[in-house]
């Protein structure tokens, strides 16, 4: 927490600070040093939203603060990608229907209701409108579908080439193989010179790193990365999934089937170059509908075992 809102303001020089930014710099400013105010209510309204005390205004406060801190980190070049899909997915959760079961608020609320039913039933046997699901679904889509479209219209048809990829597993980004090795880092050329870090550059964008300090995974990800041909299968079979987004607003299979991929391929990520995504993991997880598949793959294996029974005639009596 002290790396957030721990700010050096000779670093503004090198993004413009957003209205969100400005704004909420009001109540909290964030001066050189830590703002201990700041940290102090964004933990607390992060344990109240976690418990669910006055659930929807935790939810929605802690939500704003987080993307507070994402956009102070983008007004300095580091860009968080898991926290801006969860901070919304917690947006979303502080308006939508059903927000408040299993919550300290409503288990305040069965006791001043005198308790006139279990306990249990009072917390989850509340039906409410499938449309703030649907809701997530649409903005983990547009999420998946966005990063397709993103390499795609920055690296062009040449991201299918692999080399990209191979760029990251290789090691040639990551500070645990080779002291030289490190990440591509690009700054705005018209930032003075005293005003930037990084070895020289105030950062504008920069690569991906491969984190992994296992030598056994990083060994791994470079034997993957030695064969074009394969690295040239895994960024075109990448693009294309994150493309078909589009499936989770379906239900049934594929919207199941596009939720075990996805987690799949934040865990190979994982693995190979210790960025795991593990808020995107945890998400998917929960949106899958396990009653759904129980029943589904259970009823499967009733047909089956019923076509696999030999077929016998069957003594008529005249």
């Amino acid at each position: 927490m002290n790396n957030i809102v721990s700010i050096n303001s000779d670093f503004d020089a090198l993004h413009r600070p957003s209205l969100l930014i400005d704004l909420l710099g009001i109540p909290f400013p964030l001066p050189q040093g830590t703002n201990m105010a700041f940290a102090g209510i964004y933990y607390l309204v992060g344990f109240f939203a976690l418990i669910g005390l006055f659930t929807r205004p935790s939810l929605i406060v802690f939500g704003l603060l987080t993307i507070y801190i994402c956009d102070v980190y983008v007004s300095r070049g580091f860009f968080n990608h898991e926290l801006s899909l969860t901070t919304q997915v917690m947006l979303i959760l502080g308006l939508v229907p059903g927000s408040t079961s299993l919550s300290v608020d409503r288990f305040i609320k069965w006791i001043r209701q005198k308790r006139e039913m279990p306990l249990f039933n009072f917390l989850v046997d509340n039906p409410v409108p499938v449309w703030g699901l649907n809701l997530i679904f649409i903005l983990l889509a547009c999420t998946y579908i966005a990063a397709g479209l993103s390499k795609v219209r920055y690296g062009g048809i040449e991201w299918l080439d692999g080399k990209t990829l191979t760029y990251y597993l290789d090691g040639s980004a990551s500070p645990f193989t080779q002291p030289n090795d490190k990440p591509m880092y690009i700054g705005p050329p018209e930032v003075a010179e005293d005003k930037k870090w990084k070895d020289g550059f105030g950062i504008y964008s920069y690569s991906f790193g491969n984190r992994q300090k296992s030598e056994f995974r990083r060994n791994l990800a470079m034997s993957i990365a030695s064969s074009e041909t394969l690295m040239m299968g895994i960024a075109t079979s990448t693009v294309i999934f994150e493309l078909c987004g589009f499936f989770l607003l379906a239900a049934g299979w594929p919207r199941i089937l596009y939720l075990f991929g996805a987690i799949a391929m934040h865990s190979t990520i994982g693995v190979l170059m210790n960025l795991p995504f593990y808020s995107y993991q945890a998400l998917c997880l929960v949106l899958i509908d396990w009653k759904w598949l129980y029943y589904r793959l259970r009823l499967d294996a009733r047909f089956k075992m019923i076509t696999w029974l030999p077929k016998r005639k069957l003594d008529v009596e005249v």
